[in-house]
């Protein structure tokens, strides 16, 4: 008999993500709905270290109504984790006891630590993948890299930078100045600096929106689609390609891409910049597009 499913709340610096799934007689996961929103919570968090009441407003709003949805698939157990903004955020108590209130579930801080181990766990969900490999979170906030062997975790790294943080601090206005690029890029080679050392030849995986977006603009996909993405090997050289022509764009240029839009068009110029840097500093000849992440898995371990 199929057990009861079980839903996992993502809610990031720039999304709001969930996955309802149950595990079945041959102890596969089904996925019963995975839902993405974008929020914003992490406006403003690097400037001014709280959260606004305008996301705190938005990230509320969001979270009942994916409740909602979870418990309309009979999901007993939700749960809900926030990262990089919610652990930087002084704050973070008056959003943490507004969704205990109206959802009657508890938004647990995920540390730096755990975020890269569970994402490394749940980008592999469902794929078929070598022995060694390795897993990039570019989130709005913090940036996520972990290596290891099938779901053995050998190192990972939890890094400051992230594209709506770098967006804020570098990018008041699109495109950026010579000057504007010079320093991102000089904050997050410092950053990588401070990252293990990628194994040479190991295959990796991006997770989250620049990865899937940058992946769906090299497919020449007008929006996302899980099917045609997941697994998409992106070359660093389309990569990169990629990252130098956003950041050329205008915020009205980027967002008459299809594949991006506006929710998203003033910060996938500083999130290819993080991608397109640690891809050519570790001489990866690209990374497989992977459609999962930390929420995937925190469901399994949901409902193992």
């Amino acid at each position: 008999m199929d057990s009861a499913p079980a839903a996992a709340i993502d809610l990031g610096t720039n999304t709001a993500l969930l996955v309802v799934g149950r595990r079945g007689e041959n102890s596969s996961i089904e996925i019963l709905q995975d839902a993405h929103s974008i929020v914003r919570l992490g406006e403003g968090v690097d400037q001014r270290g709280m959260l606004t009441t305008a996301a705190i407003e938005r990230a509320s709003v969001q979270i009942e109504k994916y409740v909602a949805q979870a418990r309309s698939l009979g999901a007993k157990h939700i749960a809900a984790w926030g990262t990089s903004a919610l652990r930087d955020a002084t704050n973070r108590q008056a959003l943490i006891q507004r969704v205990k209130k109206e959802c009657g579930i508890d938004l647990c801080v995920l540390s730096g630590a755990d975020e890269a181990k569970l994402t490394f766990r749940g980008a592999a969900f469902a794929m078929e993948l070598p022995a060694s490999y390795g897993v990039i979170d570019i989130g709005g906030g913090s940036t996520e890299v972990a290596f290891g062997k099938g779901k053995g975790l050998a190192a990972f790294s939890s890094l400051d930078i992230g594209a709506v943080r770098l967006s804020e601090r570098f990018f008041p206005h699109l495109p950026p100045s010579p000057a504007q690029l010079h320093a991102a890029q000089t904050t997050i080679e410092s950053a990588l600096e401070t990252l293990f050392a990628y194994p040479e030849s190991t295959p990796l995986l991006g997770v989250a929106g620049t990865a899937t977006t940058l992946g769906a603009l090299a497919a020449g996909l007008d929006r996302f689609d899980d099917s045609a993405l997941n697994g998409y090997f992106l070359t660093t050289a389309r990569a990169s390609a990629l990252a130098d022509h956003l950041l050329s764009l205008s915020f009205a240029a980027i967002c008459s891409l299809s594949a991006i839009g506006p929710a998203r068009a003033d910060i996938i110029g500083a999130g290819s910049l993080i991608l397109k840097t640690f891809l050519q500093k570790n001489e990866c000849p690209g990374l497989y597009i992977s459609t999962r992440g930390i929420r995937y898995g925190l469901l399994e371990k949901m409902l193992s």
